[in-house]
């Protein structure tokens, strides 16, 4: 199975080894892509940036509210999540997947909001009980993040997509190039096929 949900190890990679150029509170475009632009900034105390991506989609609002909240589904929409399995209790095991590194692994807690001009959001973070690792995985520490759609104009909704992820382990560089020109982007477009099928 291919996840997605925290989203993913593809945007986290991006989080974490941003350019150390921006100070606090300060973000910066790095992509702009199809209808959707991507900013890094708000560097954590560990050095992780947070990614969000501001996109304006023409899809119905319910199908993306849907498509947020199938936690269950997210393995098949995103090529960066390889699984992501609701557990008897609620939390959300998540493997997420990366050309060239070993398989990161984080058990979630997932939070939905409506909120109160009409929006929707569905958050995650790392829950206090995790998994036991599988082989060859590695812990991912940090994965912080949500999907947000608030209705638009004209049918075009506002979706934010954040993520702050921290990969764990030695990530080589290139990967984190890779992820911060387009990983962010990749889940964006994912996520809207997905809705856009529904």
């Amino acid at each position: 199975m291919r996840t997605i949900w925290t989203c993913s190890l593809v945007a986290a990679l991006i989080v974490t080894l941003v350019p150390v150029a921006q100070a606090a509170g300060e973000r910066k475009t790095v992509l702009e892509r199809g209808d959707c632009e991507v900013t890094v900034g708000d560097r954590d105390a560990a050095g992780n940036n947070l990614v969000i991506a501001y996109c304006s989609w023409t899809v119905a609002f319910d199908k993306l509210k849907q498509a947020f909240a199938d936690v269950s589904s997210h393995d098949e929409y995103l090529s960066s999540v390889a699984q992501s399995a609701v557990l008897d209790d609620g939390r959300v095991l998540q493997v997420h997947q990366a050309a060239g590194i070993a398989d990161r692994q984080i058990t979630l807690a997932f939070t939905e909001v409506d909120l109160d001009d009409g929006g929707y959001r569905v958050s995650w973070t790392r829950a206090d009980k995790q998994e036991a690792l599988g082989e060859g995985r590695v812990d991912a520490p940090t994965d912080d993040g949500h999907w947000q759609v608030r209705p638009g104009k004209d049918g075009v909704q506002k979706v934010e997509y954040s993520l702050r992820y921290d990969a764990g382990g030695r990530v080589p560089t290139w990967i984190v190039r890779t992820f911060q020109k387009g990983g962010i982007a990749d889940i964006c477009d994912e996520m809207l096929a997905a809705a856009s099928k529904l």
